[in-house]
This record gives structure tokens, sequence and C-alpha cells, in this order.
């Protein structure tokens, strides 16, 4: 093999690999998160609702110092994916924070046989979600998120039942952000998945 031929392939593998590298550092601006499913209920079939969300955080902060050095180019967005059982995984869009909460609270309503108004109107109940909450802090050598947000049920403007779910998780870093990604998306599927929405439901009498 000729001299030319040998230095051209080890330029090409010196390329390929800055290349990978380059890619590897790269910051993401947007932060993946993966919501489980549960299995299909559809125990609340005949029932439609019209989703609100309202963003109630006092602190709008997502990140500590710290862990805003590893999100620096955040742009606020978040790429949900949803597993469903039984299903492949799938990218459904790419979401604000309370549109992030809205589009998963709205497949499990979808998996309980709930249907979603595309418009408010005086004969379907209004389902409420505040999101109080939301924290994804780096603290010594763990991620650490936090959450909270209230979902209720209002018919003419008059709250009729409410629930509000609260939980925090971590895990320890490791090189990158995808520690942080794995352990928001835990929590952020316990929390959808832990709001009883059939006792939401019954005791607004609906």
């Amino acid at each position: 093999m000729s001299f030319k031929i040998m230095n051209a392939r080890w330029t090409v593998v010196i390329l390929v690999a800055t290349l990978t590298a380059c890619f590897a550092c790269a910051k993401k601006s947007y932060i993946d998160v993966s919501y489980q499913l549960p299995p299909a209920a559809g125990t609340l079939a005949g029932h439609t609702v019209f989703i609100e969300t309202r963003d109630l955080r006092s602190d709008t902060a997502i990140f500590n110092a710290r862990a805003k050095a590893d999100f620096k180019d955040f742009t606020g967005l978040f790429s949900l994916s949803v597993n469903t059982p039984g299903e492949q995984q799938r990218v459904v869009g790419a979401y604000a924070l309370p549109k992030l909460f809205e589009a998963a609270l709205k497949r499990r309503l979808e998996n309980l046989g709930v249907k979603i108004a595309s418009q408010q109107s005086a004969d379907v109940p209004v389902f409420r979600i505040k999101i109080n909450r939301f924290r994804i802090n780096l603290i010594g050598q763990k991620w650490k998120t936090d959450i909270s947000y209230e979902a209720s049920l209002a018919r003419d403007s008059k709250l009729i039942a409410r629930e509000t779910v609260t939980g925090n998780a971590e895990r320890l870093k490791l090189i990158g952000s995808g520690g942080a990604e794995k352990v928001l998306s835990g929590i952020f599927s316990q929390m959808i998945n832990r709001l009883n929405i059939e006792r939401l439901f019954q005791e607004a009498k609906l």
C-alpha cells in the first residue's frame, strides 16, 4: 500500500474522530423527556373535558447555577417521547413547560377513554393543570429533580374536584447531561401516572 493511500485513510479516520468528538461535546438546545404511559384502561369512556394549563411557579427558573452550566444552550423546549405498552417509543413534539404537562396528561386522559374538546364550552368540564414547582438541580455529584402540580375539574367556573401531586428524585451525575434527562423522565412519568384521575371524576360526580 502506498504512503499516499495510507496517509489519506488516516486523514479520514482523524476527521471522523474529530467530528464525533465535536458532536459529543455539543450542547443541546432542548431536554429529552420520555413519558411511560400505563396500559390502556378505558374506565372513563363517554366523558369529555377541555384542558387548561397554568404556570403558577413562584420561581420560574428551572435550573440552579451548576445545572444551568450544563444546559447553557437550553431554549426552553422539551422534546417529549411517549412509551406506550406494546408499541415503539415515538416523539410527539417539542413543547414549552406548560404544554409538556398538557401533552402528557392529554394522552393519559385519552388512555382512560376521555375525549378532549378543542374549544371550551359551557357543557364541557374544564380539566385544569396548575404547575407549582419544576426544578432540575445539580448538587454535589447528583442530579435532583423536584416537581409539584395540581390537577382539578371545574364546571360552570366552579371547582368540583382537585388533587396535588408532588415528588422528587435524584441520580448520580455522569459525563454530560444524560443523567439529568433520565432522572427527569423517571420522575415526570411517576408524577403524571400518580394522579388518580378516576377518583377526580368520582369526586366531581361526572
